[in-house]
């Protein structure tokens, strides 16, 4: 048992040499700075640097072909200026069910939207699949969308989401529609009655999404802008 006793003590310590460092080196909010005065230990972590930067690069060339036909620069979160050059994109299905409880920092890929669009922290991109909206967003499209708009919606391209609504280009409870309302006049105020979510496309099968029950539970998640 004696005999044992060093080893153990070895792997322990290696563990625990190995915890500390893992936990520096992924806690680090502006970076982290490591500097070994033993020349060979300093040359292999210089060299392990190198490594994962080819890493990185290759992994990044990876995930550029995961998001087929958007041709804009992608980069990671830590390669972006978020919201001065590049926004973050989300799978819509994603956005659609949890969009307002997002943290938008933590989206994985970020795009730099063209010099001529301006960049702010409530835009995003997302694709867009099937063939409901294909006279103004073809099939398969990356398109811009402001989440959360505010103001009227009225004769806009948005997404929503409602427990009424069956995509069967998306699926669960979210679809990309023009948005017509109706609405009648309540104690002063005007209030939805009737919201109508219109298919715009030249495909059959696709019909007017009619909503009439419990319309306060209608979410919109956001505005398409522009297909990119």
């Amino acid at each position: 048992m004696l005999k044992e006793q060093p080893e153990h003590a070895r792997a322990l310590a290696d563990q625990i040499i190995k915890n500390t460092y893992r936990t520096l080196m992924t806690r680090g909010q502006k970076g982290c700075y490591v500097y070994a005065t033993d020349s060979e230990t300093r040359e292999y972590f210089a060299a392990f640097a190198r490594s994962q930067g080819a890493t990185e690069h290759t992994d990044l060339a990876e995930e550029a072909e995961t998001l087929d036909g958007l041709h804009l620069p992608i980069v990671t979160r830590d390669q972006a200026a978020p919201f001065e050059r590049h926004v973050p994109v989300y799978d819509l299905n994603i956005a659609a069910g949890e969009f307002s409880e997002m943290q938008i920092a933590d989206a994985e890929h970020w795009v730099e939207l063209p010099d001529f669009m301006r960049a702010s922290p409530d835009l995003f991109v997302s694709r867009v699949v099937g063939e409901s909206m294909n006279r103004r967003i073809p099939n398969g499209a990356w398109c811009l969308f402001r989440a959360n708009p505010s103001g009227t919606r009225q004769g806009k391209v948005v997404v929503v989401q409602h427990r009424a609504i069956e995509d069967p280009d998306h699926g669960g409870s979210f679809t990309i529609k023009l948005y017509q309302s109706e609405k009648v006049e309540e104690y002063g105020e005007f209030v939805n009655q009737r919201i109508v979510l219109k298919p715009q496309t030249n495909a059959f099968g696709y019909k007017d999404i009619v909503l009439e029950d419990e319309l306060e539970d209608l979410k919109v998640i956001g505005e398409f802008l522009s297909v990119l």
